[in-house]
């Protein structure tokens, strides 16, 4: 049982700035994500905001700018509450939300509005239904939760805080983020600014809107990114430091802490073999059967570690595109490594790969993979697949007014060879447009009667990045 002495000395040592009226410039960074606007907004609503996703995205971050944020505007200091969930044996007291927010507002005498912040929140048990609980007796509070596992989070809260909660998902940087964060002023007030006023996902030429000023320096950082990825604790360290951190202090606690606490795993070596074997073979069609037997284990071990990956963000895991549900649940799945830093970490890569282009084109497919799936462009949630029948196509995204092929061609010289799996589906599915994703190319052909945009990859990956 927690003690009141215990959640006093947390709350002080943690809300420092009750005494200083202020936040640590430490814990704030000076880069703000693109949905630091959102939260902002939302933080005089009612509604619960829950930010979620996988570690090191910059949730807790993210909470220190809404604190700051509230302390420009002038709300008292002591109104504002961070508590952070990282120590078990708070977690273990199962009515310790409401112990804190009683505390706070009867030890230190609280009147008007309070702002609520729990940070690592999934590792309480129930904490949905004590915030519930809270949030019905027309407290006047205002809750902004985090948590590392957001699907979990989401299956969890989604029948006990229906219509009482809005997420908010932190994905790793995406690439327009990432130029924001290390480009210069000149790119970043340019990436500020770039808005083509076009919802559709195929971008106006590059060069129509004074892009060639940039051009050089995105192409540099995107061989930065292929590198680093979008974990942003990496983005100032040197590449070996930075890949070691992945491996061994990201990637360790995503295991140790998330994935095998939060679903007591007991066969901790098959999920990481499993782990292992997506990324080296990374962008692969996996059959289950032959993975389990691989792994000498069931498949339908295989398909819950699978959920489990991709629940903690290390994974993304693409089905195969058909009218019918079914087919697509039973075909093969495309298994990719979430994050490029990640997957270099993880297989050794360091720059030399930059000149590899069969390394590259993988890798580059992984980018625009979870370019696709973290909703940066017009599409439905999840709604990204691949498409094969003699040929591949890359990618099919889903939208709201119909299909969009994708296939990845990270060269110069793209041929007609390359592209037969982009023909046949868009012959089969009567479909008059479709996307290649070049290293440098920009054009627009007709090939059998169908139009063909070649973009370049760190072009399209700036579409829609907010």
């Amino acid at each position: 049982m927690v003690s009141k002495e215990d959640i006093m000395g947390e709350l002080v040592q943690i809300n420092y700035w009750w005494e200083t009226g202020s936040v640590r410039a430490l814990d704030l960074e000076e880069y703000r994500r693109n949905m630091f606007t959102d939260l902002a907004d939302a933080l005089e609503d009612k509604e619960i905001c829950g930010i979620i996703g996988a570690r090191r995205t910059g949730k807790t971050t993210l909470m220190y700018q809404l604190i700051d944020l509230l302390l420009e505007r002038g709300v008292e200091p002591k109104n504002i509450m961070l508590f952070t969930f990282d120590n078990p044996l708070m977690c273990e007291d199962e009515g310790v939300i409401e112990k804190i927010v009683n505390i706070h507002e009867e030890i230190y005498d609280i009147t008007g509005k309070r702002y609520i912040f729990f940070d690592e929140i999934q590792y309480v048990k129930d904490w949905s239904r004590w915030i519930k609980s809270i949030y019905d007796k027309n407290k006047n509070i205002k809750f902004v939760v985090s948590g590392s596992s957001g699907k979990l989070i989401y299956k969890n809260t989604s029948e006990s805080l229906t219509g009482r909660i809005s997420f908010y998902e932190t994905d790793p940087f995406s690439f327009g983020e990432y130029c924001c964060y290390k480009g210069s002023e000149g790119l970043k007030s340019f990436l500020e600014g770039l808005d083509d006023g076009n919802p559709d996902m195929m971008p106006v030429d590059p060069y129509d809107i004074n892009l060639k000023h940039h051009e050089k320096e995105l192409k540099r950082l995107f061989n930065d990114y292929i590198l680093y990825g979008g974990i942003p604790e990496t983005f100032d360290k040197e590449l070996s430091r930075a890949h070691k951190w992945l491996r061994q202090d990201y990637v360790g606690l995503v295991f140790y802490r998330d994935l095998m606490e939060l679903f007591d795993i007991r066969d901790t070596r098959t999920l990481e073999e499993l782990f292992y074997y997506i990324a080296n073979t990374h962008g692969q069609r996996a059959n289950y059967s032959k993975i389990g037997d691989m792994l000498d284990c069931r498949i339908e071990t295989i398909k819950t570690y699978l959920g489990y990956l991709e629940i903690a963000g290390l994974i993304n895991i693409i089905e195969y595109y058909s009218k019918s549900p079914k087919r697509s649940k039973r075909a093969e799945k495309k298994l990719f490594v979430l994050d490029s830093g990640v997957l270099n970490a993880i297989k050794g890569n360091d720059k030399k790969i930059l000149t590899d282009s069969a390394i590259l084109g993988s890798i580059v497919e992984g980018i625009v993979c979870s370019h696709l799936i973290s909703g940066k462009v017009d599409i439905l949630p999840k709604n990204v697949y691949y498409w094969r029948s003699v040929h591949e196509v890359d990618f099919v995204v889903k939208k709201r007014d119909g299909l969009i092929p994708i296939e990845v061609k990270y060269k110069n010289n793209v041929g007609e060879s390359d592209l037969k799996g982009l023909i046949s589906f868009m012959e089969k599915h009567n479909i008059e447009e479709g996307i290649v994703i070049t290293k440098e190319n920009y054009e627009e052909t007709i090939l059998d009667n169908k139009k063909i945009r070649y973009i370049p990859v760190w072009f399209f990956l700036l579409k829609s990045y907010g």
